[in-house]
């Protein structure tokens, strides 16, 4: 049976760039959108004039289904995406997915198996079930549930959940030998301050006057962490258990990219990485028949928050306006000159989502040099300026030493 037909005002550009809007029929919106493109426009937004039935997931609910980690979802999507495409269908597959397994990757297949029977979306029940949050995979499954082509949505939210896991591993991985170098030479230095310098100072007590500068700073110094270290202590190791526990909640990750973003040469480097990720999103978007403002609104969401969250509302909102999407990117200064370029000959062309993909991997090569040479330099200049900060207090304590016993004589 056929499904009805309904009637969508759109806005649009045509192969010129000049906007148009006017009204096309179509059985749901990606339908509508592919009947655009097939008139050789480009649709930007469109309006069933009926307003958007969202569905709305309480936080009861998902309490009580549990959330599975970043890797966990990734896994779920990658195994989901290749029992669907032996032309299984999606229920059967969770199914074989929740067979025999008490992990919360099997549980969860099975609850999302119990609510597609229920007759609900596979979208919804992967957010409601599986409490999958991401915008970019629940709209790629919703797209899906109409074009029919399942098995390659879940295997593009699968690799774009992945790019971005990889990306995160690669800076903690490349951070870590420098982190635990940074760790050790401040527990050593730690040490140094609290257990041995305070033995010498009995020798030069009472001629402290005499003692040179530098030396009479790491004495002062030292009695500081002698008298605080219990707090010392104590902090270091509620910092250590709030990090253990924002990384299991998923909120450390956050909390590392605002830091950074206050580094200048840091935050180029995530600027670059979370543009890359972002563009591959939003190709991706658009090479399945979702317009570019929905696709907009998707990144927008799945976007950092902070500098770069804003910026994307700004761009949505100026495409929503009628700006043309290289016009608004090149406003907000987010992009290379070449990638500007390159989206520019995707409007013009008629393929933007080609256009954007193949700049997203040109963005990809870009971002790995830039991560290389940031841990190439990090990490000898880490280790330069941890030995520097030991030498001094060593010079410092033995040059005060030596002092003393030089007037001693």
């Amino acid at each position: 049976m056929d499904q009805a037909q309904r009637t969508f005002s759109y806005v649009a550009r045509d192969t010129n760039g000049a906007r148009q809007s006017g009204v096309v029929k179509g059985v749901d919106e990606t339908d509508a959108t592919r009947n655009l493109r097939a008139q050789g426009l480009f649709p930007i937004s469109l309006d069933a004039g009926t307003g958007k039935a969202a569905t709305k997931t309480t936080k009861k609910r998902k309490r009580e289904t549990g959330q599975m980690s970043a890797k966990q979802i990734s896994d779920f999507l990658v195994r989901l995406a290749k029992l669907s495409g032996r032309q299984i269908q999606s229920e059967r597959a969770l199914a074989i997915m929740g067979e025999g397994g008490d992990d919360a990757i099997s549980q969860a297949a099975l609850r999302v198996r119990d609510s597609l029977r229920e007759g609900a979306p596979l979208s919804r029940a992967l957010n409601e079930q599986a409490g999958i949050e991401d915008a970019v995979t629940l709209s790629l499954v919703g797209g899906a549930e109409v074009s029919g082509d399942m098995s390659s949505a879940l295997t593009t939210a699968a690799e774009i959940m992945q790019n971005k896991l990889v990306v995160q591993r690669r800076i903690v991985t490349g951070l870590m030998y420098p982190g635990i170098l940074l760790a050790v030479a401040l527990l050593s230095l730690g040490l140094i301050m609290v257990a041995i310098i305070p033995q010498f100072l009995p020798l030069i007590e009472d001629r402290i006057e005499l003692v040179p500068f530098m030396g009479r700073m790491v004495f002062a110094v030292s009695g500081l962490f002698a008298g605080l270290w219990p707090y010392i202590l104590l902090g270091i190791i509620l910092l250590v258990c709030a990090t253990i526990y924002a990384a299991r909640r998923g909120r450390l990750t956050p909390i590392l990219i605002k830091l950074g973003n206050r580094i200048p040469f840091v935050r180029r480097l995530l600027l670059r990485n979370q543009m890359m990720l972002l563009l591959h999103v939003l190709g991706a978007l658009l090479t399945r028949d979702i317009t570019l403002s929905g696709a907009l609104r998707v990144v927008s969401k799945s976007a950092p928050s902070g500098p770069m969250q804003t910026s994307m509302a700004t761009v949505t909102s100026e495409v929503e306006s009628g700006a043309a999407l290289s016009d608004a990117l090149g406003r907000e200064d987010l992009l290379p000159r070449e990638a500007i370029e390159m989206i520019r000959i995707g409007e013009e062309a008629g393929d933007l989502g080609g256009m954007i993909s193949r700049s997203s991997l040109d963005m990809r090569e870009a971002a790995d040099r830039d991560l290389e040479r940031f841990l190439l330099l990090f990490q000898p200049a880490l280790i330069v300026g941890v030995g520097l900060l030991i030498g001094v207090s060593l010079y410092a304590l033995f040059s005060a030493i030596v002092s003393v016993n030089a007037i001693s004589f």
